[in-house]
């Protein structure tokens, strides 16, 4: 029997290549067919990993607890480096109520590959329950492998449909916090608001972000308050934030903007260029939402951090922009964090004085050139690969003559270019409500993918409402 209590003998580096192989195997299994030489070599790196563990332990545990991963006792942390490995395998066993997955030394190479195809199939992603899926793998003979049901405490069952009411009651929330200033700021509903963010990212992030696509013209500051709130905290995850230190970020994100309510409307929405003194007023927005916070931060636990973002999320890496303030050398990171996504939002929602509106795809290229000098150039690195190449939302032409709005990105760099896909009009252009599809499928005669994006569209051109296709996806 083994002894549980005792600590793991395995090195951290054995338990994240087994936690990486497993992501690896999984995400290539539901692309190439078990025989594949390519799947069979990432297999095999899965199988060394294993055995390798196997020496010094007489099991292998990967066990989910909350938003952390323990291999045989071992906690690995969520950071940059290796976010998209958790992000992935969490999926996995949320959407199969999987706490435990547990795997013996006496376990076969074929074994492996019978029991990776086993839990890829696409029929247990959806309407099953974890009794069936334990009971079918007892029957399919793999006597080396144990599944343990998520504790029912832990178990996290958050549907992406459940999101658009977060979404919207967040702009409602931030619309009642602005309007009570001079009273009193419920940062506690805030806080309770931004928990269930977080909660929902940790399972439907590639749909959240989607939501950001959600531009009001009329509630501007409110709605690009709440999108720069949900693209910050999905940002800080993989950066490898506490929970705590995300609702700091949270808080944060959501008031970085409030100076901009004493800001006179002629000004905040002038058509045309500001002049220099209405530019002056402008500015102030940043020095006026810190003061406000700094005055109610002791009575309505504001954190620090709010404060500082609020004066701190338009000045450039060299402490250029503004405000500028003399005893400050460099910038916190939420506001690094909050610049970025403020940048981005912006830039890609429709306002009078601007003549242009950017596309997901056209906002990346915009601030990479712009990167020397608008961000930290890390930071900014972190926010291009979360968003990828064709960002959430994005309108896409094929090669096939179909068009479709990116819905998620593909996790493995090898297929950046090949997100899933909601198809909107067929071959000849005609509107559809067309299923979701993966770009990295391929045709099983020729192995060539069936699909190919060949561009980027404007919805404007279009008159195409990009949410309205993402909120159908979970109607």
């Amino acid at each position: 029997m083994t002894d549980d209590n005792r600590p793991s003998e395995m090195s951290f580096k054995t338990a994240l290549d087994i936690l990486t192989h497993f992501h690896i195997v999984l995400k290539l299994i539901k692309v190439y067919e078990a025989n594949n030489l390519g799947f069979m070599e990432r297999l095999r790196d899965f199988w060394a990993a294993l055995n390798e563990g196997f020496k010094t332990e007489d099991k292998i545990q990967i066990q989910l607890r909350q938003d952390s991963f323990f291999v045989n006792k071992i906690r690995l942390k969520f950071n940059i480096a290796n976010y998209i490995v958790y992000k992935s395998v969490i999926e996995e066993f949320l959407a199969r109520q999987i706490g435990t997955l547990t795997l013996f030394p006496d376990m076969t190479e074929d074994e492996l590959v019978r029991f990776i195809v086993f839990l890829s199939r696409r029929d247990l992603a959806k309407g099953f329950s974890f009794e069936r899926t334990d009971e079918e793998l007892h029957a399919g003979s793999f006597p080396d492998v144990q599944l343990k049901k998520l504790p029912k405490e832990e178990h996290i069952d958050i549907s992406e449909k459940s999101a658009i009411p977060i979404y919207i009651l967040g702009v409602h929330h931030l619309k009642d916090l602005f309007e009570s200033q001079q009273k009193s700021m419920n940062i506690h509903l805030t806080r309770r608001w931004i928990q269930s963010l977080i909660n929902h990212l940790m399972s439907h992030e590639a749909f959240l972000i989607g939501l950001t696509n959600i531009k009001n013209f009329q509630e501007y500051t409110l709605n690009h308050s709440v999108n720069v709130c949900i693209l910050s905290l999905a940002l800080g995850r993989r950066l490898g934030l506490t929970r705590p230190e995300l609702i700091q970020l949270g808080i944060s994100a959501c008031l970085h903007d409030v100076g901009k309510f004493d800001i006179p409307n002629e000004i905040l929405d002038k058509p045309g260029k500001l002049e220099p003194e209405e530019r002056a007023v402008m500015e102030k927005h940043s020095h006026i939402g810190a003061g406000k916070l700094a005055r109610r931060k002791a009575t309505e636990e504001i954190p620090d951090a709010a404060v500082q973002v609020a004066m701190e999320h338009h000045i450039k890496p060299g402490m250029s922009g503004y405000p500028k303030y003399a005893r400050r050398k460099k910038m916190s990171l939420f506001s690094q964090i909050v610049k970025v996504i403020d940048y981005y939002d912006a830039i890609t929602t429709k306002r009078v004085y601007r003549p242009k509106t950017f596309t997901p795809e056209e906002a990346l290229k915009l601030m990479q050139k712009n990167c020397a000098e608008e961000f930290e150039p890390l930071l900014f690195k972190a926010f291009v690969q979360m968003m990828g190449v064709y960002p959430v939302g994005t309108l896409a032409a094929m090669n096939s003559g179909e068009v479709g709005i990116v819905v998620e990105n593909n996790p493995l760099a090898a297929f950046a270019y090949r997100p899933m896909v909601k198809l909107i009009t067929d071959q000849m252009g005609r509107k559809i409500d067309g299923p979701v599809i993966d770009m990295a499928e391929q045709d099983p005669q020729t192995k060539k993918f069936k699909r190919t994006i060949v561009k980027a569209l404007d919805p404007e051109k279009y008159n195409i409402q990009v949410t309205d296709y993402l909120m159908a996806t979970v109607q």
